[in-house]
């Protein structure tokens, strides 16, 4: 079964690499192929659209050079207004489709417009004398194309030709042309075939008109993003395409200063390219076929002498690391003498291992034990210190404090009693805690007494606060008065430099499902990296602790299936939380 895993695993490896590498070069040839048929396909479109624009820019010089001619022969009937109006008439220039919409003359020296054409066809004059095309149509001897102007469902564009009487300039003639009617729009776009969208723009990226072709309205759509391609360009013609089509840019059209923006799909020019993609398919799938073939001969040659050695391997019943006889074809010698060498370092490698994990099991054990003493040593002085304080009393004053020896005395057995706790701590036995229903009111006098006699050599303030009602709770009464014992010691210790402004407050909270203790203190605080360090055995910031009590609080809490929380800010004082759970009943622990 292994063998056959293999030689498949070698045949799909081969196969793989024979194909990505075929695939390869086949994609370069591709990417060849597709540079020069799109280079040709560009050299097309831009023949075939330098072609049309030239038609349709001879086409535009014609309609707009005859209506120049026409405004050129009215230069003689300016003085007489009369005569200029019949003979507008005359000639037809106010011909929506062949002539001007609007039309006007515009007179230098009484700075005054006349329009010829109707109200419905003229727009603001004050626009028109502040147009720029206008006003450097004042200035010159051409003619000047103006911007659009919206005019009922309609734009215009004026086409502004100087008057001159002799050499003197004496006023302008405005004729507007419709974009939508005027024959020099209709015409001018005519020379694109059905599939090519031709577009007419002025100097300012306005539209004039567009090519009428078969295509829907929203084919015609244009966005102002390739508008703005398109007048980026400073040659006189430019070509660039998108996802969907290709364009054509004529920059100038050798008249006034519209410019043509040509549209081709991108299809139509790009079917050969389309055509020779489909070709490097067909290959692909030929190199496939191939691939797997030479994939599956040369796998079965490599795996031969491999799986020589295999069998080989499998045969072999002896436990201890097996060493093959050099035999059989070169390949094979060569892996089994690899193999052979591989097993000494093996063997080897494993006695070292077993000996280094031998003595980091020795090591630990005498860890353990080195915590356990210093653990011992270090909760002997919460019940000890009580002892001497009250020992101390009762010699100073031997009939006022008999409750002080009989407190002494308890608080012996106590230690005695903790000594075996944390012996059956360190055997890691939960199970080993004198768990037992605690009365709480009767707890909490008892620890109220200790706290009195731990804080009689301090200045500072403590105070137990406790609920008017607690309930019994499941618990090992010793391990928890330890663990409140150890808080109540490091709070003192904490808040000693501060003399009397020192606080050591003691809260009891009862929930339904949890007693919470809440020590507090306002001494020197924890920082951040002393939070973290908190409750490793021997980590300890003090000059004569052992890093033991937190630690050894945690297990007793843990143990009760509840946990300590600190919180703590240098400078401001440090909060113990301790959550002890009450759901457990004593069937269940037992």
């Amino acid at each position: 079964m292994e063998t056959k895993k293999m030689m498949r695993s070698y045949f799909f490896q081969i196969t793989a690499v024979l194909f990505i590498l075929i695939c390869l070069v086949i994609s370069a040839l591709a990417f060849t192929a597709d540079r020069v048929t799109i280079s040709r396909v560009e050299q097309q479109t831009e023949k075939q659209s330098a072609n049309s624009v030239e038609v349709s820019s001879n086409a535009l010089r014609d309609s707009i050079g005859n209506l120049h001619e026409e405004l050129m022969g009215l230069q003689l009937n300016v003085k007489n207004m009369s005569e200029l109006e019949r003979t507008i008439r005359e000639t037809n220039l106010l011909d929506i489709d062949t002539g001007f919409k609007s039309f006007f003359y515009y007179d230098l020296k009484s700075k005054k417009i006349t329009w010829f054409s109707s109200e419905d066809r003229q727009i603001n004059s004050r626009k028109i004398l502040e147009d720029d095309d206008f006003i450097q149509t004042m200035t010159s001897t051409d003619f000047h194309m103006s911007q659009r102007y919206p005019l009922d469902s309609d734009y215009i564009t004026y086409m502004y030709v100087p008057v001159r009487n002799g050499s003197e300039r004496v006023g302008v003639f405005g004729g507007g042309l419709s974009l939508m009617n005027s024959i020099v729009f209709r015409n001018s776009l005519e020379s694109f075939d059905d599939e090519t969208i031709a577009y007419l723009f002025n100097s300012k990226g306005e539209p004039l008109s567009v090519s009428r072709n078969l295509v829907t309205d929203e084919e015609r759509v244009l966005t102002q993003s390739v508008v703005d391609r398109a007048f980026e360009t400073v040659e006189p013609y430019d070509i660039f395409s998108t996802n969907k089509d290709m364009y054509y840019f004529a920059r100038d059209l050798k008249v006034t200063d519209w410019k043509i923006l040509v549209r081709t799909p991108r299809s139509i020019f790009y079917e050969p390219v389309y055509t020779t993609r489909q070709q490097y398919l067909v290959i692909a799938a030929l190199t496939l076929v191939l691939s797997l073939i030479v994939g599956y001969l040369m796998s079965r040659q490599l795996t031969a002498p491999l799986l020589e050695l295999v069998q080989k391997i499998e045969q072999s019943t002896d436990q201890k690391p097996i060493e093959l006889e050099r035999s059989g074809s070169n390949e094979v010698k060569t892996l089994v003498s690899a193999y052979n060498e591989y097993a000494k370092r093996m063997e080897r490698a494993r006695v070292e291992q077993l000996s280094q994990q031998q003595q980091i099991y020795r090591q630990e054990n005498l860890a353990s034990l080195g915590q356990l003493a210093a653990g011992i040593a270090h909760e002997l002085r919460n019940p000890l210190t009580p002892v001497k304080v009250a020992l101390q009393l009762l010699n100073e004053e031997q009939t006022k404090y008999p409750d002080m020896v009989a407190l002494g005395l308890t608080e012996l057995d106590r230690a005695n009693s903790l000594i075996q706790s944390m012996l059956d701590l360190s055997k890691g036995d939960s199970q080993s805690m004198k768990m037992a229903m605690v009365d709480m009111n009767e707890f909490m006098s008892q620890f109220k007494t200790n706290v009195e006699a731990q804080s009689h050599t301090y200045q500072a303030d403590c105070k137990i606060y406790t609920p008017s009602h607690m309930p019994d709770l499941y618990a090992s009464k010793d391990g928890l008065l330890q663990v409140l014992l150890n808080c109540i010691r490091n709070a003192l210790q904490a808040v000693q430099v501060r003399g009397q402004d020192g606080i050591c407050h003691v809260h009891l909270h009862v929930y339904t499902d949890q007693f919470v203790f809440i020590v507090q203190d306002n001494g020197v605080g924890m920082t951040e990296t002393q939070l973290e360090s908190i409750g490793k055995a021997f980590k300890t910031s003090k000059v004569d602790g052992t890093g033991l009590g937190i630690y050894m609080s945690e297990r007793i809490i843990r143990n009760h299936e509840g946990k300590i929380v600190f919180d703590s800010k240098v400078g401001v004082g440090t909060t113990v939380q301790i959550h002890i759970p009450r759901g457990r009943e004593p069937h269940e622990a037992e």
